[in-house]
């Protein structure tokens, strides 16, 4: 599945250890009420365009059909959510959404050392770094000379302010920043440039954009001790998500849910 369609039909899952009480117990308290839940086609229709809003491009077939497994999993949520009391007001449905998930999130579950150490093997590629390169920026005026001294060994420090618009060095960069920096052209350009040579490589309304390559770094995987809070966060995002669903799941199956037809127009 597209990551774009990811971020848009599952919201980030923030983990709290307020809500701690158990939600089945808490269930049998208040009870599920009405165990049939009505959708409409109309409001799925209505979900599925505002994903491919944000997507910029139509949904496949399996793509439609997670959109509206997702849909009615919130309406189930919803249900669930208003049942325990946690509100009943149509215009916060997606914060009773989330209540829900943090209820059936409940304690935060730790991976213990050999979990971590297998988890981190099997996902190794996760933790490799990119080639990268450190690289001086100096902006010029648009119109002006690029500054000769620079191809004479002086350093842009020591440049008269006035000579220039402005100059940063930028530290580790890989191509992926480099071109959400400055467009995938300006990005080949300054990633193919010899190192200690200066290039043009972007053009903005500051004015003229040169780039020097001040190291390369080779791409490496990260050791587990450098990485170490990064794979327990990853492991407990993947854990907590998994058992959500199994949780959602269970909560959905107590639930009859007809989807009516789309009216004749």
């Amino acid at each position: 599945m597209k990551p774009t369609l990811r971020a848009v039909v599952r919201e980030p899952l923030f983990h709290f250890v307020v809500l701690t009480a158990a939600l089945f117990a808490v269930g049998s308290l208040f009870g599920p009420g009405d165990d049939v839940i009505e959708v409409s086609q109309e409001e799925i229709e209505w979900r599925i365009l505002q994903v491919e809003a944000g997507q910029g491009a139509p949904l496949t077939e399996e793509e439609r059909r997670l959109v509206e497994q997702r849909y009615i999993d919130e309406r189930v949520l919803v249900r669930e959510a208003q049942a325990l009391g946690l509100g009943a007001d149509e215009r916060i449905d997606d914060i009773l959404v989330q209540k829900m998930l943090h209820v059936l999130s409940g304690d935060v579950i730790q991976p213990s050392e050999d979990e971590l150490a297998a988890y981190y093997a099997a996902k190794l590629e996760w933790y490799v770094r990119a080639p990268a390169v450190t690289v001086d920026e100096l902006v010029v005026a648009a119109g002006e000379a690029f500054p000769r001294a620079l191809h004479e060994g002086l350093e842009p420090e020591e440049l008269p302010e006035a000579s220039i618009v402005g100059h940063r060095v930028m530290p580790r960069l890989d191509l992926n920043d480099l071109v959400l920096l400055f467009g995938s052209v300006g990005a080949d350009v300054i990633f193919a440039a010899d190192e200690g040579a200066w290039v043009h490589a972007y053009l903005s309304v500051r004015g003229q954009h040169w780039f020097r390559v001040k190291q390369r770094f080779a791409s490496e995987t990260r050791p587990l001790a450098q990485v170490r809070d990064i794979v327990r966060n990853d492991w407990i995002a993947e854990n907590e998500d998994q058992r959500l669903s199994a949780a959602v799941s269970e909560l959905r199956a107590r639930y009859t849910v007809v989807v009516e037809s789309s009216r004749d127009r």
